[in-house]
């Protein structure tokens, strides 16, 4: 029998990138704007393969990028593991995601959307500077969240 996976808001998971280094990340809330899925925050400094993790100070890291995912996949798939929990999961009310409406293959779009964790979408229509640097409101898979922390970008074509 399959052992059940349990993760709750607070979760610290570590991602080895080609056994060179180690980044973590933490879950930090369920949006419901975006088919309930797990949101996490991707902390920004590499630590050596031998570092021992301690929470305060990962918590206290810059925030490399927030994104959608389903952690049940990363853990079965190993690409990544739950290493411990921590209360503070930063400020979760001002985090905002972008996402376009436009199928297969573009090049512009002028479907954009907004949001907050948990709250509704706000269609821009065409993106603006100003919303270009939210992250992007998609769930990622658990390969294209290990791509992003090892080669800085998804695995999807970029869309203006």
């Amino acid at each position: 029998m399959a052992k059940r996976i349990i993760t709750k808001i607070g979760n610290i998971f570590c991602v080895e990138v080609n056994n060179e280094y180690k980044c973590y990340f933490q879950y930090i809330a369920n949006d419901m704007t975006e088919l309930n899925s797990s949101v996490i925050r991707v902390f920004k400094t590499h630590y050596p393969m031998e570092y021992v993790p301690v929470f305060d100070d990962i918590v206290k890291d810059e925030v490399y990028f927030y994104a959608h995912t389903i952690l049940r996949y990363g853990i079965m798939y190993n690409a990544w593991y739950k290493v411990g929990k921590h209360a503070d999961v930063g400020n979760t009310e001002d985090i905002w995601f972008r996402f376009h409406e436009s199928v297969g293959p573009v090049s512009k779009s002028y479907q954009w959307f907004i949001w907050k964790i948990n709250q509704e979408m706000i269609f821009i229509g065409e993106m603006k500077d100003e919303y270009a640097h939210y992250d992007l409101g998609v769930v990622f898979s658990y390969d294209n969240i290990v791509n992003k922390i090892a080669k800085g970008e998804f695995l999807l074509r970029h869309v203006d």
